[in-house]
């Protein structure tokens, strides 16, 4: 009795902390029941998105500045070798276009000197063919944009110190002067007579280097070409040209806000800088600018050196031509994307906060008004609920759910309805039985006082009336069994009709939770993997912007070359610039794609975990708890239904016996009728009792048989719960 009465609360308990706070509270409440919400499913939602977003940010947002900051730098860095391959083309142009004078003249020069013997011999012929110069001189000058001076010098061994020519153009006219005389100055006297005899030790043209002209106040270069005939030399042709017009060329790069170039010669003295003297070491000035261009691998390279960023190549003529731009303004542009990204991507968070708030309390709401109609079926409470009829019209996943809880309250409300009326009958049918046996208990007293009055008429039959007795107590006895037995079954029939209830309000939670969340799991799996494809349109993407940075390239090198024309030809210039705007906005549009497909492959890698934690969630702390459940109740039933049987076996066994006792106390008094014919009455009396109690037995097999139809009935309620 105590074991089952355990039992039956031991059940409740479980009913109650189990089956709805399983699905209920531990959502909203502590496992304990009653304290306030910890992490509500509005608060997961909206924390969840977070967690989201502000992944996709900080993986986009890397992923961008990594590589608008790469592109940025690196469009920074072409820009700075494309304006030094310019301006070092222009440079190139206009120096090439004075060795070609200076060229032409000292070609001019070897065919008017067709007798060379006599020209050393012959002072006549000497002046011949320097009148014969004058003229081709004078026209180089005057087709030589920048020429100052033109000259024409013999060698002083075998002419006269003062012979061949010097055009003088630095007035604004072309004048004739009496060349400098190398009489009055030592060969080693290099700044006198340096622009004659290096030319011709070295044997090749020079380029000598910038010096200041006092007499006009300019600075000017010369570029001398040695004479050779038969090995022997001749003389030297060359032009003094203003130097300016290549300051100017240098100078006048505008490159980002304070980038500026400047030209050293071959030793790495300055020939131009806007903040050193010419003529300086540039190794004295700035040693890390210094040891940059002194290492040929460095040349045509854009590269970070100090604070700057530095650029050198070689012009046609030794000179070293340097661009130098702050690294903070080439990268200037870099930062400003930055921030633009991070701010961005701050703006984003902002909003998707937003909708996560405002969808989080949407989805929310109906989840707290189905979590109320649920508590209120943990309670027993079956009464309507408005919020009920609402929560079913809707047609997502919510009103599934409100669907299920108004079909399990139904089922559950005629469970109670028809448990209730077989607990009823069998109730009746106990008070009847009791009933029953107290009258059978009070005949059975009756006929033993009776038979003791009988005693003294009665010595003859003295066995047989022992023997009556005796059948009495043991029908007394077995009637008391029957009782007890009934008793017992009432109780097992009521904790039957408990477990009953419990199993099947937890299979059907479970069955429908378990169906929800295959829907869940498999509409979401799906989805996962259609977004998953977007992998591919990566590969698609990243081929379409090779390709069209392969074009860029080509359409650079286009427009660095037409830029490089002068005249009509520099209109193509307007066209290619034009295809590369084009091109640049394709590479937009397709890195903005393979922005939108990355989004898809995190949201899909997103999708996909979060299946995985439900449906690991729901089977850990769900279905195998109640399953671990169903088993426990299953072995009870199988206890139970053992214990009932046999019961109803000593019941129909006590019956048996009690009919047999009748049976003899009826054969044992027709026996003795005659010998106690003088307690005729007495013996009447008493058979008519045990007719009475004879009825009243037969009365008590047909309610067993009744309350067996009970039990069966219960037994059905039970089978309907799967276990």
């Amino acid at each position: 009795m105590d074991s089952h009465t355990s039992y039956g609360g031991r059940q409740m308990g479980i009913r109650r902390q189990d089956f709805t706070a399983g699905l209920v509270a531990k959502i909203l409440y502590n496992k304990g029941g009653g304290t306030m919400k910890v992490r509500s499913v509005k608060f997961r939602i909206v924390f969840m998105a977070f967690e989201i977003v502000l992944i996709s940010c900080l993986i986009l947002g890397t992923l961008s500045i990594y590589f608008s900051s790469n592109t940025s730098n690196a469009e920074a860095m072409e820009n700075v070798k494309l304006q030094t391959s310019i301006q070092v083309e222009k440079l190139n142009s206009t120096l090439q276009k004075i060795e070609q004078s200076v060229d032409s003249l000292s070609a001019t020069t070897i065919e008017t000197i067709d007798d060379f013997k006599k020209f050393k011999a012959d002072t006549s012929y000497e002046e011949e063919c320097t009148n014969k110069l004058k003229v081709t001189s004078k026209n180089t000058m005057l087709s030589t944009d920048g020429a100052m001076n033109i000259y024409i010098r013999y060698n002083p061994e075998f002419t006269n110190p003062t012979s061949g020519l010097f055009l003088d153009g630095s007035s604004g006219k072309v004048e004739y002067l009496t060349p400098t005389d190398f009489s009055s100055y030592d060969p080693s006297d290099l700044a006198h007579v340096g622009w004659y005899y290096i030319p011709v030790q070295a044997g090749v043209p020079t380029w000598m280097d910038p010096y200041l002209n006092e007499n006009i106040n300019v600075y000017m270069i010369s570029y001398v070409v040695p004479i050779f005939i038969d090995d022997t030399s001749v003389g030297i042709v060359g032009m003094d040209v203003d130097f300016t017009k290549v300051q100017e060329i240098v100078s006048g790069v505008e490159l980002y806000k304070t980038g500026y170039a400047y030209l050293v010669n071959a030793n790495n003295q300055v020939m131009y800088h806007k903040d050193y003297e010419t003529g300086s070491d540039l190794a004295e000035q700035d040693r890390e600018a210094a040891e940059f261009i002194s290492d040929a691998d460095n040349e045509g390279k854009v590269v970070k050196v100090g604070k700057n960023v530095m650029i050198y190549q070689t012009l046609d003529n030794g000179m070293k031509y340097v661009m130098c731009v702050p690294y903070s303004e080439v990268t200037e542009r870099t930062s400003q994307l930055t921030g633009f990204i991070l701010g961005s991507a701050v703006i984003c968070l902002i909003l998707a906060m937003a909708v996560a708030l405002f969808e989080g309390f949407s989805i929310a709401k109906p989840i707290t008004q189905l979590t109320e109609i649920i508590l209120k079926t943990a309670d027993f409470n079956f009464t309507p609920n408005p919020k009920s009829q609402i929560l079913m019209k809707k047609k997502d996943e919510i009103g599934d759910m409100a669907r299920a809880v108004h079909g399990m309250r139904k089922k559950l409300k005629g469970m109670v309805e028809s448990i209730t009326q077989s607990s009823q009958g069998m109730t009746g049918n106990v008070g009847v039985l009791e009933n029953s046996a107290l009258s059978v208990l009070d005949i059975a007293q009756g006929n033993t006082a009776l038979t003791e009055e009988l005693a003294a008429a009665m010595e003859e039959t003295n066995a047989s009336t022992e023997k009556i007795k005796d059948n009495l107590e043991t029908v007394n006895l077995k009637a008391r069994e029957i009782k007890q037995l009934s008793d017992d079954g009432t109780k097992l029939s009521g904790e039957i009709k408990v477990r009953a209830e419990q199993l099947k309000k937890s299979t059907a939670g479970s069955a429908d939770k378990t169906k929800q969340m295959y829907e869940d799991v498999k509409t979401q799996a799906e989805a996962a993997l259609e977004k998953s494809k977007a992998v591919e349109k990566i590969d698609m993407l990243t081929t379409a912007i090779a390709e069209i940075s392969s074009q860029t390239g080509l359409l650079a090198l286009n427009a660095s070359i037409e830029a490089a024309r002068a005249g009509e030809a520099g209109r193509g210039f307007a066209v290619v610039a034009s295809e590369i705007s084009t091109l640049a906005n394709q590479t937009a549009d397709t890195v903005s794609n393979i922005d939108v497909i990355v989004q898809e492959v995190n949201e899909a890698v997103a999708d996909m975990l979060k299946c995985l934690d439900i449906s690991m969630g729901f089977m850990g702390e769900t279905v195998l708890e109640d399953y671990k459940e169903f088993s426990q109740v299953g072995v009870q039933y199988k206890e139970d239904a053992s214990v009932i049987e046999d019961s109803m076996t000593r019941v129909s066994d006590a019956i048996n016996a009690l009919t047999g006792n009748i049976q003899e106390i009826t054969n044992a008094v027709e026996n003795i009728s005659m010998a106690i014919s003088e307690s005729s009455d007495g013996i009447n009396e008493i058979a008519e009792k045990t007719v009475t109690m004879s009825s009243e037995s037969h009365n008590n097999t047909e309610i067993v048989e009744e309350s067996k139809k009970l039990i069966e009935k219960l037994n059905g309620i039970a089978d309907m719960f799967t276990i």
